[in-house]
């Protein structure tokens, strides 16, 4: 506040030279006063207390609960055990010599040919029927030999006379065939050969 002293006659201060109301223009609110907080009757921690016990009894509740309901579980780990073998010595066997027994050479006996024809057994003079080749027909070879000169194929269905056989070769056993329309003769595999009356 400015306040201009000027002596009077009293030797006081002229009240007439003292701007009052610009001067106490900051003062025209009141100061803020200081907020009065409640005060709280009951201390904070005993609620965190409270609701500590309450999580806690919970959690116990649900641990103790799923103990109870599970099977029991065997945690005694396996101890692991070395065991050392130690080599027994043994006796050694001296080797001993097997007589070498050469193998004799045993003659193959020559297949028999079949003169007699018998019903339902292949035979020479017997007339074979073609069947069981798939479509594909039975080779009719110059020998009795799955390498040999290939002459035709024969049809299933068709009929042949046997005229010389039984030979084996390859795994196979052969028969001599003699075509009727036109004499060719060849050789034809038996698996695919039926005897017909």
């Amino acid at each position: 506040m400015s306040v201009q002293k000027t002596p009077d006659r009293r030797g006081g201060v002229d009240d007439q030279r003292i701007h009052w109301e610009e001067d106490l223009k900051p003062f025209r609110r009141l100061p803020r006063q200081p907020r009065a907080y409640p005060e709280q009757r009951v201390p904070a921690i005993i609620p965190m207390a409270v609701s500590f016990a309450l999580v806690g009894a919970a959690c116990f509740l649900a641990a103790s609960f799923v103990n109870q309901n599970r099977p029991a579980l065997n945690f005694s780990a396996p101890t692991a055990t070395i065991q050392i073998i130690l080599p027994t010595p043994t006796e050694e066997i001296p080797p001993t010599a097997t007589p070498y027994i050469a193998p004799t050479a045993t003659p193959t006996p020559e297949p028999t040919p079949v003169t007699e024809s018998r019903p339902g057994v292949i035979g020479v003079g017997v007339r074979v029927m073609i069947f069981g080749t798939g479509g594909n027909g039975l080779n009719f070879r110059r020998e009795p030999s799955i390498s040999a000169e290939r002459i035709r194929s024969l049809p299933d269905g068709t009929i042949y006379e046997v005229v010389g056989g039984p030979q084996e070769n390859g795994g196979f056993v052969w028969w001599q065939l003699r075509d009727p329309s036109d004499g060719t003769i060849g050789w034809g595999v038996q698996n695919y050969l039926q005897p017909v009356p």
